[in-house]
């Protein structure tokens, strides 16, 4: 029994000795390998110093961490910074956020640690417990963008956050060369950008509406009496509009039509939102010599006084009001002015059909005379139609544009798609259409014999939209409409004659003609080669027979009704024509019939009896083929025996009986 109650003991101080020895044995100090941050001191590096970081029987001992890491050491002693503000089971703790030997693979900077100091998100972090406060677009920036060891194994001497100071100029260059000092937030804040300066002082000359958005260095260039510095020594007078502008209407500029007294006063037109919003009021428009009457009320200014992206179309002093043609182009050729001026006077030609007063100029009188005497009479058709339905268009060019009665595509689309742009002949709308009607067209037989498939046989009663088809955006499809007959009829043959080593074309004919003519499908052209399409020649009474002797109708397999030429029945002599002789000439089941008759005719046979098993003596040669090829009755018909037959006497003669039996 004592020794039963000493045993555990002795086996646990067994297993202590062990483990003890085991450590020993493989040199192991130590709970792991220690961080290389760590492990890079000198009086930690072979690990024999634990006291340097353990109290011991006691675990972490945070004084000794914070011998080394003294700046830590001030947050805790002053309550500042991010260490300053953990609650106190934290701050006596260090290794509930940085963990230690684990080698490198464990970041001393734990993952939790953050959140384990009330920082959830550590990209999200506002710095609230440092003396750097973010606003504006630093809020936006990358932690690394400041902290550039934020993610570093080794961590720098002085750590991977600490150090930094909250000044512009120690992350940012200063371009005024402390002009202005450091306080470089006062004028150009955080949160608009940086060219923008929404802080700086511009009291003396406020920059509101386009000037807000001009750029410091074009008002102030650097180098002149205006630079920010200079201003700053000797501050100048308040600038005047001509100071930085030039004066675009006094009576030396030539660049615009608008010529002004006291152009000084910009004000009178302008204010500083946008130079080209100035508009004068009809009454003072009026005053500069010219009062805006119809469409002019309602133009833009820089229909007529130009801009940046058109000229101007007068220059010097204003046009007098009736002077139309000194800004206006002449839209209508010198007939139609000509005709104008003769029938109501001069005055530019203008003021005979249109007046100033007139909502749009499209408003115009003209009179059927003055048309003519334009050049174009309006007969019918277009005598009905509106001005606007000729006369259209945003330009005066397209409105315009000198049409001639002959010339149709000048006023009417081309609902042809341009298909006949290429044929001289067709260059006309007249050459397939009459002046007083556009359907039906005039384009016939005769016409369509000029083109590249001319209408014969059959072709010639059929539609014209038959072949001429609608297409979506070309609308009923005429030039480029193919000639090739499979391209709009169906292959009643089903490519039989299109195979590998058929002849592609038969003198000038291709595709169907090769056999067919225009007239009607069947019969086919007196040439067609049977040998060549067919494989089999037709000799003898075979080139006498009609085509439908050999194929009979069959039903069309295409969208075409009606019969069609069928398959022959075959090649052989038995697939067509009965056999008399029920099959005693068949060699292996084939019938050969041309071993005995001529192809000309039935009777013309070529037998040769010598080439048989019995050949015909002097004696048999005078005996008629029936007297040995007797009939016999089969199936209702009467069947002549060729064989079998016996070749020996007895097998035709009996012995006793006559000569010739």
């Amino acid at each position: 029994m004592k020794l039963v109650r000493w045993l555990l003991p002795l086996l646990s101080l067994a297993a202590v000795l062990w483990f003890t020895w085991r450590d020993v044995r493989e040199d192991r100090i130590g709970p792991g390998p220690l961080h290389s941050a760590h492990a890079a001191v000198a009086e930690l590096r072979q690990g024999a110093n634990c006291e340097a970081c353990h109290r011991t029987g006691a675990g972490i001992d945070v004084d000794g961490c914070v011998r080394c890491h003294t700046p830590i050491g001030a947050q805790r002693q002053s309550g500042t910074g991010l260490h300053g503000h953990l609650e106190p089971q934290l701050l006596a703790r260090c290794e509930r956020c940085h963990g230690e030997h684990h080698g490198d693979q464990v970041p001393l900077l734990a993952p939790h640690a953050f959140a384990r100091a009330g920082v959830d998100e550590p990209t999200a972090y506002d710095h609230a417990d440092v003396d750097y406060r973010l606003t504006g677009v630093h809020v936006a920036l990358r932690c690394d963008r400041c902290h550039p060891d934020a993610q570093a194994v080794m961590p720098p001497a002085n750590g991977r956050f600490l150090g930094l100071r909250q000044q512009c100029t120690s992350c940012h260059e200063d371009v005024h060369r402390d002009a202005f000092g450091g306080d470089c937030n006062s004028c150009h804040g955080q949160k608009r950008p940086w060219r923008e300066v929404p802080g700086f002082p511009h009291a003396s000359f406020p920059l509101l509406q386009a000037h807000a958005a001009v750029r410091c260095d074009t008002c102030h260039a650097a180098g002149t009496e205006r630079a920010v510095d200079a201003e700053l020594a000797h501050p100048a007078t308040v600038r005047t509009c001509l100071d930085c502008h030039a004066d675009p209407h006094g009576a030396t500029a030539a660049s615009t039509a608008l010529r002004l007294a006291d152009t000084a006063d910009c004000a009178r037109c302008h204010d500083a939102s946008k130079w080209s919003a100035a508009r004068p009021d009809p009454a003072r428009h009026a005053s500069f010599g010219f009062a805006l009457n119809g469409p002019h009320a309602t133009a833009a200014c820089a229909a007529c006084h130009g801009d940046a992206a058109q000229a101007p179309r007068w220059r010097a002093a204003p046009p007098a009001l009736a002077a139309c043609a000194q800004c206006h182009a002449e839209p209508h050729g010198e007939p139609l002015l000509a005709a104008a001026v003769a029938a109501v006077g001069p005055a530019d030609g203008c003021a005979g059909c249109h007046l100033d007063t007139d909502a749009d100029f499209a408003a115009g009188r003209l009179s059927a005379e003055q048309h003519r005497w334009a050049g174009l009479p309006l007969v019918a058709p277009h005598a009905e139609v509106a001005c606007a339905g000729c006369h259209r268009g945003a330009l005066a060019s397209d409105r315009f544009p000198g049409r001639e009665m002959a010339d149709c595509r000048a006023c009417h689309v081309d609902v042809h798609g341009g298909q006949f742009e290429r044929k001289a002949a067709y260059a006309q709308c007249t050459a397939c259409h009459t002046t007083t009607h556009f359907a039906p067209p005039a384009f016939g037989l005769a016409a369509h014999a000029a083109t590249a498939f001319p209408l014969t046989g059959a072709h010639a009663a059929v539609a014209c939209q038959s072949c001429h088809r609608d297409d979506r955006t070309k609308g009923r499809v005429f030039a480029g409409t193919t000639a090739h007959c499979s391209d709009c009829h169906a292959d009643v043959h089903r490519g039989a004659f299109d195979r590998p080593g058929l002849p592609r074309h038969v003198g000038d004919r291709t595709d169907c003609a090769r056999c067919h003519d225009t007239a009607a499908f069947v019969p086919v052209v007196g040439d067609f080669a049977h040998a060549t399409w067919t494989g089999h020649a037709l000799v003898g009474a075979h080139t006498q027979l009609a085509c439908a002797a050999c194929h009979p109708p069959a039903p069309s397999p295409g969208p075409a009704p009606g019969p069609r030429l069928g398959p022959a029945a075959g090649r052989s002599c038995t697939a067509c024509h009965q056999d008399p002789h029920a099959g005693q000439f068949a060699t292996a089941g084939v019938v050969d019939c041309s071993k005995c008759h001529g192809e000309a005719s039935w009777q013309e046979l070529r037998f040769d009896h010598a080439a048989t098993r019995f050949p015909l003596d002097s004696t048999h040669r005078e005996v008629a083929c029936a007297g040995c090829h007797r009939g016999y009755e089969q199936g209702g018909r009467t069947i002549v025996r060729y064989r079998p037959l016996g070749t020996a006497c007895g097998d035709c003669h009996q012995l006793g009986a006559k000569a010739g039996r």
